[in-house]
């Protein structure tokens, strides 16, 4: 076992304690144990908190921080605090398959030209149903366009971690830290994908109703500011030109005003329902 290296495991969360144990469960259950559990409460929690102990496992740790808002910081918080010679991080209400860590340190051990591996997935709901996509290899030119890389799935060499710095925590990114992080990443890395589903995604059910229209159509511009955000930040943080973006731009420009101009279209009966 000594001869494995260690893996730091963050899993930052808020509030959920039921969901956080069966998230550590898949965690602490893996078939490659040399790990430690890092588990940062986005806000103090006595439930968060007696949650990670009821565990009694000296590979957990267990880290209140004041509440930052989103993720990013507790994500942060938790890879400073790293000591692995990979890290790899889980949100507290996924799930991972248990042979999950095994495959993909083999994959990077195998290849130390990878800074991150990733893997497929498959989404599920409270109501026990399972679907996936079609998610598969990716590099910077294909991210611009769309981010394909599951963050709970994702291991990363910790000395890059170190080089490349951790989550964007500013209002530019939105709610998208996840694909600025990863975009920056595979700008200066390669990437490895592992095509198996070796996570389980949480996506509860969310649905949508006639009256929702105001809410999808702002939802979809939020994103695309995000998004807008994202690209200029990879910009200003790497040498990246400008001019790679503007395609990717008109991209998901074109998808929000679609989006848009067919639900106004429904709302005022010129398509069919």
């Amino acid at each position: 076992m000594s001869d494995l290296p260690l893996i730091s495991v963050v899993v930052p969360t808020y509030n959920r304690p039921d969901f956080l144990i069966k998230t550590m469960c898949s965690i602490l259950n893996q078939s490659y144990k040399n790990i430690e559990l890092i588990i940062v409460s986005n806000g103090k929690s006595d439930d968060n908190e007696n949650a990670a102990k009821s565990f009694n496992d000296d590979r957990v740790r267990y880290i209140d921080q004041e509440n930052s808002g989103g993720p990013a910081g507790p994500r942060n918080h938790g890879m400073r605090l790293a000591s692995g010679k990979y890290i790899a991080v889980c949100d507290d209400d996924d799930l991972w398959l248990s042979d999950k860590l095994e495959k993909q340190i083999s994959a990077m051990e195998a290849d130390f030209s990878c800074g991150l591996c990733y893997t497929h997935m498959i989404f599920f709901d409270e109501s026990g149903r399972e679907w996936s996509d079609d998610r598969g290899d990716a590099d910077f030119s294909s991210l611009c366009y769309r981010n394909v890389v599951p963050i709970s799935s994702v291991v990363l060499r910790a000395d890059l971690v170190q080089k490349l710095g951790g989550f964007d925590e500013s209002a530019t990114v939105g709610d998208s830290e996840d694909y600025e992080f990863i975009l920056r990443y595979a700008y200066h890395t390669k990437l490895i994908f592992i095509n198996e589903k070796l996570l389980k995604y949480w996506s509860g059910i969310n649905r949508t109703t006639a009256t929702d229209n105001e809410r999808i159509i702002a939802d979809d511009w939020r994103h695309f500011k995000s998004v807008m955000g994202c690209h200029f930040l990879v910009i200003k943080k790497t040498t990246a030109r400008p001019w790679q973006f503007i395609l990717p731009c008109f991209y998901y420009l074109k998808i929000c005003s679609k989006s848009s101009a067919y639900i106004i279209c429904k709302r005022l009966g010129l398509v069919g329902r």
